[in-house]
């Protein structure tokens, strides 16, 4: 029985660790598999952007409306300025639109 629970616990420590440091290209996310019914906070950042360098935005929505903007801004900002250009998201706790959106440092 020890043996069974050390190789569920070796597997698990594995897994979790494998996921650390994984960067996922923003652009390489397919859209139409995520969830587009449920909104939650979300928080963003972007890299490689002089301007926003650093600056976590937090905004309520679905996890498809923030990847389709986080996409949309990362090809256009490209295409203007011929710099490419990430970004990060991931969910934050927040019961409502309002507490999420007073995460950001401008509503202060």
């Amino acid at each position: 029985m020890k043996k069974i629970l050390f190789a569920i616990f070796a597997v698990v420590a594995f897994a979790l660790t494998s996921c650390e440091g994984t960067k996922v290209n923003i652009l390489d996310i397919d859209v139409t598999t995520l969830d587009n019914t449920e909104s939650k906070c979300w928080a963003f950042e972007y890299q490689n952007v002089d301007l926003m360098r650093g600056i976590t935005t937090y905004i309520w929505c679905t996890e498809y409306q923030i990847v389709s903007e986080l996409q949309q801004f990362c090809v256009e900002y490209q295409k203007t300025y011929n710099k490419k250009v990430n970004a990060t998201y991931k969910a934050v706790a927040a019961n409502d639109k309002e507490t999420c959106e007073c995460k950001n440092d401008f509503n202060n």
